[in-house]
Order: C-alpha cells, then sequence, then structure tokens
C-alpha cells in the first residue's frame, strides 16, 4: 500500500498532461481549458477534475479553476480545492505549488484528512514534499486517535493549537505549539 507521497509535485504533475512518468495520462477535464500567452500558463476552468494512475499510485484533484505555468514549474488551483489518495482527504480553498522550492502553500478552510489517525483543520499550511512534512498554522483543530504516533516529547494536550507539524507518511505529529508565531503565506499571482 503507498502513501501519499508528494502532495505538491502530485498536484503540478497531474495538471501536466505530458509528464512522462505518469504509466497513463491523467484524466483532464474541465468546462474550459486554454492557455494564456500572455501570463504563459495553462488555465482549465469550471469544475477542474484530474484523476491520475502512476504505477498504482491513484489520486484524484477537483477545484473550480487552476493555472498551470510549466516553464515555471508552478501551479495554482482556486476554489474547492480537494485531493483525493488512498486514505488520505485534503481540502482548501487556494493552493500554491511551486516546483524549484518542493512546496505546496495552502490557505483558507485548509482541512486534512488521514482516516486512519488523525484530521486537522488550520488557516494555512505549507507542505514540503522532500521531507512529506506539513506545518499547519493559525487557528487549528485537532482531532486524533489512538493510531496517530507522536514524536518524542509531544504530547497531546486539548484540541486546540497554533502550530501543528505532522509528517505524512510516518503519519507522526512530530510538534503541537499553543502559542506560535505563524508565517504569512502569500500566494502570489500568476504573472509575478
Amino acid at each position: 500500500m503507498r502513501t501519499l507521497k508528494i502532495f505538491g509535485l502530485v498536484l503540478l504533475m497531474i495538471f501536466v498532461a505530458q509528464v512522462k512518468t505518469f504509466a497513463a495520462m491523467p484524466e483532464v477535464s474541465a468546462g474550459e481549458t486554454y492557455f494564456d500567452i500572455f501570463k504563459g500558463v495553462y488555465v482549465l476552468k469550471n469544475n477542474v477534475h484530474v484523476a491520475v494512475d502512476n504505477h498504482g499510485f491513484k489520486a484524484t484533484v477537483t477545484a473550480n479553476e487552476a493555472m498551470v505555468s510549466l516553464a515555471k514549474q508552478k501551479c495554482w488551483a482556486d476554489g474547492n480545492v480537494k485531493l483525493t489518495q488512498e486514505n488520505i482527504i485534503f481540502n482548501c480553498e487556494h493552493v500554491y505549488i511551486e516546483g524549484a522550492t518542493h512546496t505546496a502553500k495552502v490557505k483558507d478552510k485548509v482541512k486534512f484528512e488521514n482516516k486512519k489517525s488523525v484530521t486537522i483543520t488550520s488557516d494555512t499550511a505549507v507542505f514540503n514534499w522532500d521531507s512529506k512534512i506539513v506545518d499547519f498554522y493559525g487557528k487549528i483543530n485537532l482531532k486524533a486517535d489512538k493510531k496517530v504516533k507522536l514524536a518524542d516529547g509531544v504530547t497531546l494536550d486539548g484540541k486546540e493549537y497554533q502550530h501543528v507539524q505532522y509528517n505524512i507518511v510516518e503519519d507522526t505529529i512530530l510538534a503541537l505549539d499553543k502559542t506560535f508565531d505563524a508565517p504569512e503565506i502569500i500566494i502570489p499571482s500568476a504573472e509575478e
């Protein structure tokens, strides 16, 4: 059983139909698709649905709209963004994926659910697909059952936090902070 490998890379690659690493081409559908020559991005609007099966790694991404810059290795998705993969569901309103930094930044109505062990809601989050670690920031509500692992020195103390650090692959909570100076998560426009 494969776990969620790389949320950000999957999202970026899912939107790129010419990727050679996929066993089968992703199934991409949207009400409207076109290339915006002035912005240098592919645009998908209205009921964006992308499904991929990469040698048994299956994932589905849906959103109201998305833009992908192949040259800059960047992807933006907005409105009811949802990634589903095996036992993992990740929802938010806005996501920005940057291939060069191997990160995905998500904002607004962030909800991560590992059906086996944990549900985390937050204002923002940053996922690094090299480390497989996601940092949740802001007003966080954590629901964890007994199956979730805790790193050494980490203890559950209620449900509300300002920072939670979680390793997706190892299903381990690495840090829980009741008070935390969260970084400002900025999602740049496609023109930048």
